[in-house]
């Protein structure tokens, strides 16, 4: 069954590389991210597009293998494959890169990848005591500091919690489509979620993301079962997923199953943590 506010969502959003490309014209800077440790906040109050890079196809990692080893995870070789093919329009339009730590191989991928694009790495804290939330602050510090130098911008608090109430809208706006899939059964397929979810990733306008997504929850909420009444209800964790790399989830739902919940970055993981009102801004 067809949905108008779903097919007009993806309507919309296979222009994202023409939107991004306008907003770029308009003087904006773009912020390439890999990972939802990198804060959409800081780069929205720097009067930038942040977008998503993290490769999701296997297209890109031949080349990427020439330089990297083979055995090295495909996520990481898809990503360095884009920069090397010069294949990706959103690493492309990336005026800087903000890269986090989050393994060795993506450490040492970023070095090469400071060959192609400026390149800001977010040193993730290796320990788990009082001090790491006063070294990861220091992070995010220094990412304001680097921002405001390279695009000639002030940031303040006031920027900062503007962005901050954007993005906890947005987060709201996609929570509560992927909570439809908690009816029983699900009026979404665990195919559908993943497209939502990698799509919106790389919208540049936020507002209008969260105009068409609370579009999708207001007609879905009352929509009858998008699969069958028995179908075992699955919960898919472990690395980001993406078009291009959805197959897994292709496959349960061939062989019947509905993937319920996808507990990953690309989804259910960014929208659960909202901002608190009070305090300073970059705690």
């Amino acid at each position: 069954m067809t949905y108008a506010s779903l097919e007009h969502f993806r309507d919309v959003t296979s222009r994202n590389v023409l939107a991004l490309q306008e907003a770029r014209e308009k003087g904006r800077k773009v912020v390439g991210q890999f990972c939802i440790y990198s804060p959409l906040e800081i780069a929205l109050a720097a009067g930038a597009v942040p977008v998503s890079l993290c490769g999701t196809k296997q297209d890109s990692i031949p080349v990427a293998e020439e330089v990297l080893p083979r055995c090295l995870c495909p996520l990481i070789k898809s990503s360095f494959g884009f920069a090397l093919q010069d294949s990706c329009p959103y690493l492309a339009a990336s005026d800087i890169v903000v890269a986090d730590a989050t393994c060795d191989g993506k450490k040492k991928m970023y070095e090469l990848l400071a060959a192609y694009k400026p390149v800001m790495v977010l040193q993730l804290p290796q320990i788990q005591d009082e001090r790491a939330h006063a070294y990861w602050r220091e992070q995010y510090a220094l990412l304001v500091v680097r921002l405001e130098e390279d695009f000639g911008v002030r940031i303040t608090e006031e920027k900062l919690r503007a962005a901050m109430d954007l993005t906890s809208r947005l987060r709201q706006a996609l929570k509560k489509v992927l909570d439809l899939a908690r009816r029983r059964p699900s009026p979404l397929r665990g195919l559908d979620l993943l497209d939502i979810c990698f799509r919106a990733s790389f919208m540049p306008d936020y507002e209008q993301a969260i105009r068409l997504l609370e579009a999708i929850h207001a007609e879905l909420q009352d929509a009858p079962a998008a699969v069958a009444p028995d179908a075992p209800r699955i919960l898919l964790t472990g690395v980001p997923t993406g078009m291009g790399s959805h197959k897994v989830v292709q496959l349960l739902e061939e062989c019947g199953a509905s993937v319920v919940c996808i507990d990953n970055c690309t989804c259910y993981k960014k929208v659960l943590l909202n901002m608190e009102e009070e305090g300073d801004a970059l705690d």
